[in-house]
């Protein structure tokens, strides 16, 4: 069974988050962040449109940094799992507002 978090954070959180991480980690400047809608950005097709974007961004973000040699999140051993724990010690926008399952809460 796949393990996933669900993180609340404003859009534009997640813009700073790319951001510095990029500042950190020059290996996360290729990586394409959404890009931001000027008119119906509260649609619900738009916002669900733009989950998913995120959640594909955040998959990628984590396959660069498990293979990166100069990651705190490589992954030396074939059978690496990532964990929460370890995400939150990578960037601290991942210390609160991570709910592990369908839990719910605020952060």
């Amino acid at each position: 069974m796949e393990e996933t978090w669900t993180v609340f954070r404003r859009y534009s959180r997640f813009r700073e988050m790319h951001k510095s991480l990029k500042l950190k980690y020059p290996e996360l400047a290729a990586l394409e962040f959404p890009p931001k809608k000027l008119f119906g950005n509260r649609d619900e097709r738009m916002v669900a449109e733009r989950r998913n974007h995120l959640e594909r961004y955040l998959r990628n973000l984590f396959r660069v940094m498990l293979s990166s040699s100069g990651s705190p999140l490589r992954a030396d051993a074939d059978a690496f799992h990532l964990t929460k724990h370890a995400i939150c010690e990578f960037s601290p926008f991942f210390k609160k507002g991570i709910f592990e399952y369908s839990s719910h809460g605020t952060g």
